[in-house]
C-alpha cells in the first residue's frame, strides 16, 4: 500500500477570530482592545466552490477570563471539518497561565495547553477504486485524544506574537478491515503555528477610533511547504473595517489567493452597553493555474464578546 499527503488540518482566512483554536495560549483582541472577559463565536467557510466535496469547515469557540483572577485564561471549542469522504469532528478545551514580565509597560506572556477528543471519518467503501486494496472498513468513525501546546506574548495591548504546535504528540488514526487487519493509518503530524501582528492608532477621516491592524500566520508543515498569510485590517471606526492581504505557500501552485474581508462591530456605536457583536465575511480569489478549476473561498464568523 502506498503513501500519500494532504491537508490535514483545517485553514481560516479570519485567522485572528480563531485565535483560541490555533494557539490555547492566545488572548482575543476583544480582551485586549475593550476587556471583554467573555468571547463566544461561531464561523462559517467554504474552500474551493467549484470543487466538488471541497473543504468545509464550522467551528464553535469560547473564552472566560476571570475578572478577579485575569492570569487564568480558559475556553475551549467545537469543530467540524470535511473534505471529500474525509472528515472529523472534535471538542476541545484549553487553559492558559499568564505572566506578567513588568510593572511599568504593560506586557505579558501566557503558556497554554489544549486537550479534546476527535471523531475521524473515513467513508472509503463509497468510493470506487480502480484496483481495490482496502477492504470494507470495520469502524468508519475513530476516537482519538489531540493536544496542543502553546506560548503567548503582548505588548502594551499594541503588539502580540504566538508559537503552537497542534497534534503535539503526532498520534496515528488506525483503521482496520471487517476482519481485524490494519487496513492504512492517516499519521496526524505536528504542525508549527506562528502568528505576529499588533494594533496602530491612525486618525483618518477625522475618527479617533481607527487602527490598524497588520497580521501574519505562519504554518510549518514536516516535509510540506511554509506557508504564509497576510492582512491588513483598517478599522475605520468604531463600527466598520475592511481588510486586504494574500496567501503564498513557498513551492506550493494551489496556495498563493487573493484575501478581501470586511465586518462591522455593533456595539457602543448602536448604544449597546457592556458587550458587542463582531460579523466578518472574507473572501479568497486561489491565483495560478489552477484557479479556474478550484474556484474560491468563503469564510464568514460572528462574535459576541462582553464583560462582567
Amino acid at each position: 500500500m502506498g503513501t500519500g499527503s494532504a491537508q490535514q488540518l483545517p485553514l481560516f482566512s479570519v485567522y485572528r477570530d480563531q485565535s483560541g483554536v490555533l494557539n490555547p495560549a492566545s488572548i482575543s483582541g476583544n480582551y485586549l482592545l475593550n476587556e471583554m472577559n467573555y468571547s463566544i463565536g461561531a464561523s462559517y467557510r467554504r474552500q474551493w466552490m467549484d470543487l466538488k466535496d471541497g473543504p468545509n469547515t464550522q467551528v464553535v469557540n469560547f473564552e472566560y477570563i476571570p475578572k478577579e483572577r485575569d492570569e487564568l485564561i480558559t475556553g475551549g471549542h467545537i469543530i467540524r471539518d470535511q473534505t471529500g469522504k474525509i472528515g472529523q469532528t472534535g471538542i476541545y478545551g484549553r487553559f492558559a497561565y499568564r505572566l506578567e514580565l513588568g510593572r511599568r509597560v504593560d506586557h505579558a506572556i501566557s503558556i497554554g495547553i489544549g486537550a479534546g477528543l476527535v471523531q475521524y471519518r473515513a467513508k472509503l467503501n463509497d468510493i470506487r477504486f480502480a484496483e481495490p486494496e482496502i477492504s470494507d472498513l470495520d469502524k468508519p468513525n475513530v476516537l482519538y485524544p489531540d493536544f496542543s501546546l502553546g506560548v503567548y506574548y503582548y505588548y502594551s495591548d499594541k503588539l502580540y506574537a504566538g508559537i503552537s504546535v497542534p497534534q503535539t504528540f503526532g498520534l496515528s488514526t488506525v483503521y482496520r478491515d471487517t476482519s481485524g487487519s490494519r487496513a492504512f493509518d492517516i499519521r496526524r503530524v505536528q504542525h508549527l503555528y506562528g502568528v505576529v501582528g499588533g494594533y496602530f492608532d491612525v486618525e483618518w477621516f477625522g475618527s479617533s477610533t481607527s487602527f490598524i491592524e497588520p497580521s501574519l500566520w505562519v504554518r510549518y508543515v514536516p516535509r510540506g511547504p511554509v506557508s504564509l498569510n497576510f492582512n491588513a485590517r483598517y478599522q475605520i471606526s468604531d463600527f466598520y473595517w475592511f481588510g486586504l492581504g494574500g496567501g503564498v505557500g513557498m513551492g506550493s501552485p494551489v496556495s498563493s489567493a487573493l484575501h478581501l474581508e470586511t465586518g462591522m462591530k455593533l456595539g457602543e456605536s448602536l448604544n449597546i452597553l457592556n458587550s458587542q457583536w463582531t460579523i466578518a465575511f472574507a473572501y479568497d480569489v486561489p491565483l495560478g493555474k489552477f484557479r479556474s478549476f478550484l474556484g474560491n473561498i468563503f469564510e464568514v464568523s460572528v462574535v459576541y464578546s462582553w464583560f462582567d
